[in-house]
Parts: C-alpha cells; sequence; structure tokens
C-alpha cells in the first residue's frame, strides 16, 4: 500500500491526474480517498471529488482529514452551512486543532458571523501565536464588528510580520479615515498604493482623503489615477464633487455614475442639489 500512495502522489505531482485514479482503483485507505479527490479538484471536477469524499467518510465516518478536506471543498464550492457541519464534525475528533479551528473562523467570517469567527480566532492565536493570517482575519473581524481600535491593535502586529500586506495598510487606512484622521489615513493608502500598484481604491481613497483635507488639486490627481486603473459610479461621483469645488464642469462625471450605476441618481441629487 505504502509504494501505490508514494506512486499516486507522485503522479499527482506530475500533473498526471488520470494516472493516480488508475493507480488507486481498489484501495481504500484515508489517503487513497483523499488523493483521489485531490486529483479530481486538480482536473476542476469538485462534484467528482465531493463524491469520493463522501465515500471517504461512510467508510472512515471518524476521519478528521476527509471531514475537513470536505469542508473546504464546500467552503470554496460557497456551500458554507454544509461546510461548518463538517469542520465541526472534524473539530469533535480533534478539538485542538489549529488548523481545523482557522478553517472554521474563515467560514464563519464568509458567513458574516464576525463574533462567532473571533472566538475561534482568538483560540486559533493561543495554539498557534504566530499565524499572521489568523491575526489579519481577528483584525477585519474587529473592524466589522464595529471595534476599531482593537483591529487597529491587531494591525499593527500583523503589520510586525507582513509590512507589505496591502490589504492591511487598507484597513488601517480606513479606519484613521472614519476616524477623522485623514491625513493618517492618506499616509496609509499611499502605501497601500505603493505595494498594490493596479487597485484603483488605493488611488481614490487616497482622492477621498485629499478632499477632506481640501486639497482638491492633489484629490483631483489621485482621482484621474483612479480612473486611469478601473471604473465605479462612485470614483465618478467624487471626481465630480472635486470638480465643482474647483468650480469646473462635472456634469459628464454625474452622467457617468448614473449610467454604471442608475441606483446612484438619487445619492447624486442630494448631493449636487442647487
Amino acid at each position: 500500500m505504502e509504494d501505490v500512495i508514494k506512486q499516486a502522489e507522485e503522479l499527482l505531482e506530475k500533473g498526471r491526474y488520470n494516472e493516480v485514479l488508475k493507480v488507486l482503483e481498489n484501495f481504500e485507505s484515508v489517503e487513497v480517498y483523499l488523493l483521489r479527490a485531490e486529483a479530481y479538484l486538480r482536473m476542476s471536477n469538485s462534484k467528482a471529488a465531493l463524491v469520493e469524499l463522501d465515500k471517504g467518510v461512510q467508510t472512515f465516518p471518524f476521519s478528521y482529514a476527509i471531514l475537513s478536506a470536505k469542508a473546504e471543498v464546500l467552503e470554496n464550492e460557497g456551500r458554507l452551512e454544509e461546510a461548518l457541519e463538517n469542520i465541526n464534525k472534524a473539530l469533535e475528533i480533534l478539538p485542538f486543532s489549529s488548523e481545523y479551528r482557522f478553517l472554521k473562523a474563515r467560514i464563519l467570517f464568509k458567513l458574516e458571523r464576525y463574533e462567532e469567527a473571533n472566538i475561534e480566532l482568538t483560540e486559533v492565536l493561543r495554539l498557534n501565536p504566530n499565524n499572521v493570517d489568523a491575526r489579519v482575519m481577528k483584525a477585519f473581524c474587529y473592524y466589522n464588528m464595529g471595534l476599531k481600535l482593537d483591529a487597529l491593535s491587531e494591525i499593527n502586529r500583523a503589520l510586525n510580520v507582513k509590512k507589505e500586506d496591502s490589504s492591511l495598510h487598507e484597513l488601517k487606512g480606513k479606519i484613521y479615515f472614519e476616524t477623522g484622521f485623514y491625513k493618517l489615513a492618506l499616509s496609509e493608502f499611499k502605501i497601500a498604493a505603493h505595494y498594490d500598484p493596479n487597485n484603483p481604491d488605493h488611488y481614490y481613497n487616497a482622492a477621498a482623503c485629499y478632499y477632506n483635507l481640501k486639497m482638491y488639486n492633489d484629490a483631483l490627481t489621485y482621482m484621474d489615477l483612479a480612473l486611469s486603473k478601473g471604473e465605479k459610479a462612485n470614483y465618478h461621483i467624487l471626481k465630480a464633487l472635486i470638480l465643482k469645488e474647483l468650480n469646473m464642469e462635472f456634469s459628464q462625471e454625474i452622467e457617468e455614475a448614473i449610467k454604471l450605476d442608475p441606483s446612484t441618481k438619487s445619492i447624486i441629487e442630494n448631493l449636487f442639489k442647487k
């Protein structure tokens, strides 16, 4: 059996997925079910992978490895409640796995159950204090729970390890922006843009800071940078506001915003009341 498993693993790494399935025919073990499922996944056949994992669970009902693998496939398929059910079963068998708890936290986060996700992440970090991804997610949980100072604390801890993570700098910028510290926010958005230069949101966020600081020419420069990399209705709305402050024509920006998102019409009417 060990030779068969080793051969299947080698074939898997070489991308010879059908051969993996052929080699593993008529064999049953936890490793075999996991390898067959992985082969199907790499062939973009998640349905067959789930069938394989279901068979594995029926044969080995106490295999936390198969249950967690199934949970991850279901998560990727967007079947989050089913994924949560399976990872909970895995944790009943192996309750002290930081890996499985992190998977559960990730699923809860996607379900927007941030308080529950945060509880799981606290346990993950207790078991593995060096899990930076868990700390990053914890920061986002705090932010979504409205606990901005706690989020800021977690962000700073995570940045000690992941200094070049643009999403952390962006979130830090949002917290500063929402609390009125526009200059601090601007600095973070510029750092985010440095590490992720093709994301137009960073330039839009910087433009919003300049706008609130009444530095309209700088705001326009960054707004044009954002629009050179992508288009959204709110980009055109902000540009229209900036142009208005500069006593420049802005009607074209309003037209573009409504064209991109007709639902913004009422918002625009309120913003640009004469």
